[in-house]
């Protein structure tokens, strides 16, 4: 979970904290979430989306700190940064995690229709920007 929130925030910290506060809310809610795993997975991007839109705010204030990643790494996560956040999250959670289309849906409030489309668009960005041995189509 750590390297798909991270893959998708490029942070770090933001990446601990997001895990941290879903499972802190799964804790606190209880027997509330009936199914705890999906549950975490999706409030822990969705924490970590909300961190990145007010980081990229503070950044456009002046705030200027930034972790580097050694390469190829850095690489990637550049890329995967110029896709739209809908096909970034699509991508980070359907390769990279290997979670289900269904489930991928349901995080982005998208048909699967609508991942599958996302998933072709940032696949076919990816593969230009970082050539086609990089990115294998699924």
């Amino acid at each position: 979970m750590w390297r798909s929130v991270f893959a998708f925030t490029g942070d770090p910290e933001v990446t601990d904290d997001a895990i941290g506060e879903a499972f802190a809310q799964a804790l606190a809610r209880g027997d509330e979430v009936r199914d705890p795993a999906p549950w975490v997975w999706r409030v822990a991007f969705l924490v970590a989306g909300r961190e990145r839109q007010r980081r990229a705010s503070l950044a456009q204030l002046g705030d200027s700190r930034s972790y580097e990643l050694p390469e190829p790494i850095s690489e990637v996560m550049t890329a995967l940064a110029s896709l739209s956040p809908n096909q970034r999250l699509a991508i980070v959670m359907h390769d990279y995690a290997d979670r289900p289309t269904d489930e991928v849906a349901a995080l982005i409030g998208a048909s699967r229709a609508t991942v599958h489309s996302h998933l072709s668009k940032g696949r076919k960005r990816l593969r230009a920007l970082l050539g086609d041995d990089d990115v294998q189509e699924r």
